[in-house]
Protein backbone atom coordinates (compact mmCIF):
# COMPACT_ATOMS: atom_id res chain seq x y z
CA UNK A 1 0.00 0.00 0.00
CA UNK A 2 3.10 2.03 0.57
CA UNK A 3 3.49 4.40 -2.93
CA UNK A 4 -0.18 3.88 -4.71
CA UNK A 5 -2.25 6.38 -3.64
CA UNK A 6 -5.27 5.25 -2.12
CA UNK A 7 -8.99 5.47 -3.68
CA UNK A 8 -12.07 5.68 -1.35
CA UNK A 9 -15.32 6.45 -2.33
CA UNK A 10 -18.04 8.08 0.02
CA UNK A 11 -21.62 8.23 -0.27
CA UNK A 12 -24.47 9.58 2.17
CA UNK A 13 -25.04 6.51 4.76
CA UNK A 14 -27.75 4.29 3.47
CA UNK A 15 -29.78 1.78 5.41
CA UNK A 16 -28.20 -0.92 4.50
CA UNK A 17 -24.69 0.17 5.46
CA UNK A 18 -25.61 1.15 8.59
CA UNK A 19 -26.81 -1.72 9.43
CA UNK A 20 -23.49 -3.07 8.62
CA UNK A 21 -21.47 -0.71 10.70
CA UNK A 22 -23.79 -1.14 14.09
CA UNK A 23 -23.34 -5.16 13.61
CA UNK A 24 -19.18 -4.84 13.74
CA UNK A 25 -17.38 -6.33 16.54
CA UNK A 26 -14.00 -4.97 17.86
CA UNK A 27 -11.89 -7.14 20.34
CA UNK A 28 -10.26 -5.60 23.48
CA UNK A 29 -9.36 -3.56 24.33
CA UNK A 30 -11.05 -1.97 21.27
CA UNK A 31 -14.26 -3.37 22.24
CA UNK A 32 -16.21 -0.17 23.59
CA UNK A 33 -16.60 1.09 19.98
CA UNK A 34 -19.06 -2.09 19.18
CA UNK A 35 -22.18 0.23 18.47
CA UNK A 36 -24.39 -2.44 18.85
CA UNK A 37 -22.97 -2.80 22.50
CA UNK A 38 -23.09 1.26 22.78
CA UNK A 39 -26.94 1.81 22.12
CA UNK A 40 -29.73 0.65 24.11
CA UNK A 41 -32.06 1.49 21.31
CA UNK A 42 -30.45 -0.24 17.51
CA UNK A 43 -33.05 1.86 15.38
CA UNK A 44 -32.14 5.25 17.52
CA UNK A 45 -28.62 4.14 16.61
CA UNK A 46 -29.88 3.35 12.89
CA UNK A 47 -31.94 6.56 12.61
CA UNK A 48 -29.09 8.66 14.01
CA UNK A 49 -26.75 7.28 11.19
CA UNK A 50 -29.27 8.52 8.47
CA UNK A 51 -30.23 11.90 10.35
CA UNK A 52 -28.84 14.37 7.59
CA UNK A 53 -28.45 17.08 9.59
CA UNK A 54 -25.19 15.89 11.01
CA UNK A 55 -24.55 13.22 8.20
CA UNK A 56 -22.87 9.61 8.31
CA UNK A 57 -20.68 8.84 5.00
CA UNK A 58 -19.93 5.41 4.05
CA UNK A 59 -16.76 4.96 2.76
CA UNK A 60 -15.47 1.98 -0.38
CA UNK A 61 -12.30 1.09 -1.39
CA UNK A 62 -11.47 0.62 -5.04
CA UNK A 63 -13.32 -2.71 -4.86
CA UNK A 64 -16.59 -1.32 -3.69
CA UNK A 65 -16.48 -2.96 -0.38
CA UNK A 66 -17.72 -0.89 2.98
CA UNK A 67 -14.40 -0.38 4.75
CA UNK A 68 -15.69 2.28 7.37
CA UNK A 69 -17.68 5.57 7.64
CA UNK A 70 -17.09 9.24 8.62
CA UNK A 71 -19.68 11.18 10.35
CA UNK A 72 -18.81 15.02 10.72
CA UNK A 73 -20.94 17.59 12.75
CA UNK A 74 -22.31 16.98 15.88
CA UNK A 75 -22.78 12.79 15.60
CA UNK A 76 -19.20 13.10 16.09
CA UNK A 77 -19.41 14.70 19.59
CA UNK A 78 -19.35 12.31 23.14
CA UNK A 79 -21.10 15.38 24.63
CA UNK A 80 -25.03 15.51 24.81
CA UNK A 81 -26.31 17.88 22.02
CA UNK A 82 -29.60 19.27 21.82
CA UNK A 83 -30.23 19.58 17.58
CA UNK A 84 -27.82 17.45 15.53
CA UNK A 85 -25.94 19.99 12.77
CA UNK A 86 -23.10 20.80 10.78
CA UNK A 87 -21.01 23.02 12.34
CA UNK A 88 -20.00 24.47 15.95
CA UNK A 89 -17.89 27.52 16.28
CA UNK A 90 -15.33 29.19 14.23
CA UNK A 91 -16.82 27.57 11.59
CA UNK A 92 -15.13 24.20 12.91
CA UNK A 93 -16.63 20.58 11.37
CA UNK A 94 -16.36 17.70 14.70
CA UNK A 95 -16.40 13.82 12.85
CA UNK A 96 -15.84 10.56 14.20
CA UNK A 97 -14.97 7.48 11.90
CA UNK A 98 -14.74 3.85 11.78
CA UNK A 99 -12.75 1.70 9.95
CA UNK A 100 -14.33 -2.13 9.34
CA UNK A 101 -12.58 -4.14 12.43
CA UNK A 102 -10.80 -6.59 10.40
CA UNK A 103 -8.92 -3.44 8.63
CA UNK A 104 -7.69 -1.76 12.08
CA UNK A 105 -3.98 -2.13 13.69
CA UNK A 106 -2.16 -3.65 10.63
CA UNK A 107 0.30 -0.70 10.14
CA UNK A 108 0.07 -0.57 6.22
CA UNK A 109 -1.29 3.18 6.35
CA UNK A 110 -4.74 2.05 5.67
CA UNK A 111 -5.48 4.04 9.15
CA UNK A 112 -3.63 7.54 7.97
CA UNK A 113 -4.84 7.17 4.04
CA UNK A 114 -8.37 6.64 5.43
CA UNK A 115 -8.13 10.00 7.35
CA UNK A 116 -6.37 11.66 5.27
CA UNK A 117 -9.08 10.94 2.62
CA UNK A 118 -11.64 11.34 5.15
CA UNK A 119 -10.61 14.85 5.52
CA UNK A 120 -10.00 15.67 1.71
CA UNK A 121 -14.03 14.58 1.55
CA UNK A 122 -14.36 17.15 3.78
CA UNK A 123 -12.82 19.98 2.65
CA UNK A 124 -14.37 19.58 -0.52
CA UNK A 125 -17.97 18.79 0.84
CA UNK A 126 -18.03 21.95 3.30
CA UNK A 127 -14.99 24.00 3.31
CA UNK A 128 -14.54 24.14 7.15
CA UNK A 129 -11.89 26.10 8.53
CA UNK A 130 -11.21 23.87 11.44
CA UNK A 131 -11.37 20.11 12.01
CA UNK A 132 -12.05 18.17 15.70
CA UNK A 133 -12.21 15.10 17.07
CA UNK A 134 -12.32 13.28 19.71
CA UNK A 135 -10.72 10.02 21.02
CA UNK A 136 -10.42 7.54 23.87
CA UNK A 137 -7.16 8.18 25.48
CA UNK A 138 -6.29 4.62 25.71
CA UNK A 139 -6.52 4.52 21.79
CA UNK A 140 -2.81 5.29 21.16
CA UNK A 141 -2.81 3.78 17.69
CA UNK A 142 -5.49 6.04 16.34
CA UNK A 143 -4.12 9.00 18.42
CA UNK A 144 -0.49 8.36 16.51
CA UNK A 145 -2.79 8.22 13.04
CA UNK A 146 -4.47 11.69 13.89
CA UNK A 147 -0.78 13.22 14.90
CA UNK A 148 0.38 12.22 11.59
CA UNK A 149 -2.61 13.97 10.08
CA UNK A 150 -1.50 17.31 11.50
CA UNK A 151 -3.93 16.79 14.35
CA UNK A 152 -2.66 18.45 17.85
CA UNK A 153 -3.59 18.01 21.26
CA UNK A 154 -6.34 20.22 22.80
CA UNK A 155 -7.62 19.01 26.33
CA UNK A 156 -8.35 15.72 28.11
CA UNK A 157 -11.79 15.15 30.18
CA UNK A 158 -13.72 12.12 31.65
CA UNK A 159 -17.52 11.55 30.72
CA UNK A 160 -19.78 9.23 32.39
CA UNK A 161 -21.89 7.17 29.99
CA UNK A 162 -23.99 3.85 31.09
CA UNK A 163 -21.82 3.69 34.41
CA UNK A 164 -18.86 3.58 32.23
CA UNK A 165 -15.85 6.24 33.18
CA UNK A 166 -13.61 6.90 30.04
CA UNK A 167 -11.40 9.74 29.13
CA UNK A 168 -11.06 11.38 25.99
CA UNK A 169 -8.37 13.66 24.12
CA UNK A 170 -9.88 16.49 22.11
CA UNK A 171 -7.45 16.82 18.92
CA UNK A 172 -8.04 19.91 16.39
CA UNK A 173 -6.30 21.49 13.14
CA UNK A 174 -6.46 23.79 10.53
CA UNK A 175 -8.77 22.47 7.81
Amino acid sequence: MEGKRMQFSFQLMNEKDAVAVLSWHYEEPYAIYNMADDFLDIAAAKADMLDRRSPHYSVRNEQGELIGFFSFGSSGYVTAYDEPHLYSENNTITFGLGLRPDLTGQSKGLGLAFVNAGLDFARQQFAPDFFRLFVMTFNERAIKVYEQAGFQHVRVFKRVYQGHKDEFLEMSRPA
